[in-house]
């Protein structure tokens, strides 16, 4: 009894390390298979020992010797494949045997005994072993009906068998096998199926959680955003208001530090939002005509007195320099690319040094332009063993980069996507304590010169045109109001307020304002909704109202706003004085020209 107990406790422990529904099916198949067989060989090996048959007794013990070392080897060993060879093997011989011994070599005993084999060998052992225990049994039962003429081809069960307990009990055994076989094999297969689909629920179930929390994360630093933007447009906007009222030179000391404070600040909300964006994959490239010579320019002269501050010779080298160069792209994500990169190589680069921007022409053709653009620098340069991981969010070269430098590690991972985005790669170049050369190709279409007009002096005559606008202010918060107010007080607006969309609305179809300034995010109606509900107004003259949206949402998340096409422009929050003053003139020139 004690044997049993502990041969069942083996039993368990094997089938509970077998994790996989079909590995514990085969140790169930080999298991019952074995235990089925070695009874069953017993029994008749002592009967016909009993019968004086020494012959049959003989040769049955080499099966049941099998069947026995097989089971060992299951249990104690945990050698499940040895043993299904064992087991085969067993088989396979008695089927052998009948064939050599006996003139009826072939019955129903062994024709089961061969399905026994065929099906066990690829349950257990798999492909392979199935085809080689398939053929080593099945070819000699062939062999034997086609050269031997003992029975004429046909498989009989005579009335001696039929009386023949042995007979009859392997033949039942037989049967019981095959069933549990099956049985065991397609339970595994259901079981497997259902864990399946077990796993293809949950991981739904994941994906939608994953999905759902990357749409929150985007959605809280898209709010975030829109709330730490609001408070620092004020911060910069009075900065910019205190910066021409004649400040004492202490006082212009302070406004600058805080100017660049505040635009930093800016400079990585506005990095973390973009980097949520390019992760949601929110952002596309808006594709416009733009003069690439005069953008450079520009990036470069912001660049100059943060060079010369530190004494650093930054120069623009184009093959192009004496022809403008119009091509079609998007103007803002290029820019965005070049200001980090070229900030990076000053913040990089210690006093003294040199920081090149060049653009090289690849291939041109009669509507294309391929384009090498490169940053060098000779800055503190890159280890090798760091110049994979510093394009990865959030990590840098190593930690005391972070804190001599500063940054977060998100400029370069923005610069690979923006790229990427221009179906292009970012290729770096660089020693250490020599210095690096960032680069990239792009690939633009050419465009027409643009014709633009020599700019107009800006004028008292500007300003009155300005102060003859009637604006309305369609704004909630009371710091951007006030901030508002001094601003336009500068140019000696005519101006009135809401507070929220709806009065807004009911204030623009008096009919006596030229251009709304609307802000997005309202209460009782935000300004969406109000400029939608304006373009609606019957009275064509009214709806047709100029409406300049002033948010501290993105870019991105105004042009994916279907409401987007309600505003006739958008100035993002902190945006500068000059910037809504050019705005405001765009509007007068197009009331005039009416």
């Amino acid at each position: 009894m004690n044997i049993i107990i502990r041969l069942r406790e083996k039993y368990s422990a094997l089938l509970r390390d077998k994790q996989i529904p079909l590995m514990q099916s085969r140790v169930r198949i080999l298991t019952f298979g074995l235990i089925l067989m070695l009874v069953l060989l017993l029994i008749i090996a002592t009967k016909s020992l009993f019968k004086s048959d020494f012959k049959t007794a003989s040769r049955l013990s080499i099966s049941i010797g099998a069947m026995a070392a097989g089971l060992y080897f299951l249990l104690e060993k945990k050698n499940w494949q040895l043993a299904g060879h064992l087991f085969l093997l067993a088989l396979c011989s008695i089927i052998w045997t009948n064939l050599l011994l006996y003139t009826f070599g072939i019955n129903l005993v062994s024709l089961q005994l061969s399905l026994i084999i065929i099906s066990a060998s690829f349950y257990t052992l798999g492909k392979n072993w199935g085809i080689v225990y398939s053929l080593a049994n099945v070819i000699p039962i062939i062999i034997h009906l086609l050269f031997t003429n003992s029975q004429d081809g046909r498989i009989t069960v005579t009335p001696l068998q039929l009386n023949n307990s042995s007979f009859m009990l392997a033949l039942v055994a037989n049967f019981g096998i095959l069933i549990a076989m099956h049985h065991e094999f397609f339970k595994s297969f259901f079981k497997s199926h259902s864990k399946e689909r077990e796993l293809n629920i949950q991981l739904q179930s994941a994906l939608k959680e994953a999905q759902q929390a990357t749409r929150l994360r985007s959605d809280f630093l898209s709010s975030m955003s829109h709330e730490l933007r609001t408070p620092l447009h004020a911060v910069i906007g009075l900065i910019n208001i205190l910066s021409v009222e004649n400040p004492r030179k202490d006082q212009e000391e302070n406004l600058a530090i805080l100017r660049f404070s505040a635009e930093n600040l800016l400079a990585l909300i506005n990095d973390t939002l973009d980097f949520s964006k390019m992760n949601a994959e929110q952002i596309e490239l808006n594709k416009s005509p733009f003069n690439l010579s005069i953008l450079l320019q520009n990036i470069l002269a912001s660049f100059r007195p943060k060079a010369e501050l530190k004494n650093i010779d930054i120069r623009l080298n184009l093959d192009f320099e004496n022809t403008p160069l119009h091509i079609i792209g998007d103007q803002t994500r290029l820019a965005q690319i070049l200001n980090n990169l070229i900030s990076n190589a000053l913040k990089f680069t210690d006093n003294n040094g040199k920081v090149e921007i060049s653009v090289e022409t690849k291939t041109r053709s009669d509507d294309h332009i391929l384009l090498l653009f490169a940053i060098k620098d000779s800055g503190i340069g890159i280890p090798k063993n760091k110049q994979e991981i510093i394009f990865e969010p959030f990590l840098q070269a190593n930690n005391n980069i972070t804190k001599r430098y500063g940054g977060t590690g998100l400029g370069l991972a923005i610069v690979k996507r923006l790229i990427s985005l221009h179906q292009s790669k970012l290729i770096l170049v660089s020693e250490e304590n020599t210095g690096s050369i960032f680069s990239f190709e792009i690939n633009y279409e050419l465009a027409a010169p643009i014709v633009s007009k020599e700019p107009e002096p800006v004028t008292s005559t500007t300003i009155s045109n300005i102060s003859n606008l009637n604006i309305l202010i369609a704004e909630d918060n009371i710091i951007n109001i006030m901030l508002l107010k001094k601003i336009l007080d500068q140019w000696n607006c005519n101006y009135s307020l809401s507070k929220n969309g709806k009065e807004a609305l009911d204030m623009v179809k008096t009919g006596v304002y030229d251009v709304v300034l609307m802000d997005i995010h309202m209460p009782v109606m935000d300004g969406f909704e109000a400029s939608r509900q304006i373009r609606e107004l019957p009275d064509v003259n009214i709806s047709k109202i100029k409406i300049i949206a002033l948010t501290a949402s993105s870019d991105v998340d105004i042009q994916q706003s279907f409401s987007y096409t309600y505003l006739d422009d958008y100035l993002t929050k902190p945006f500068s004085s000059q910037r809504l003053k050019e705005k405001l003139e765009a509007v007068v020139q197009q009331l005039s020209g009416k």
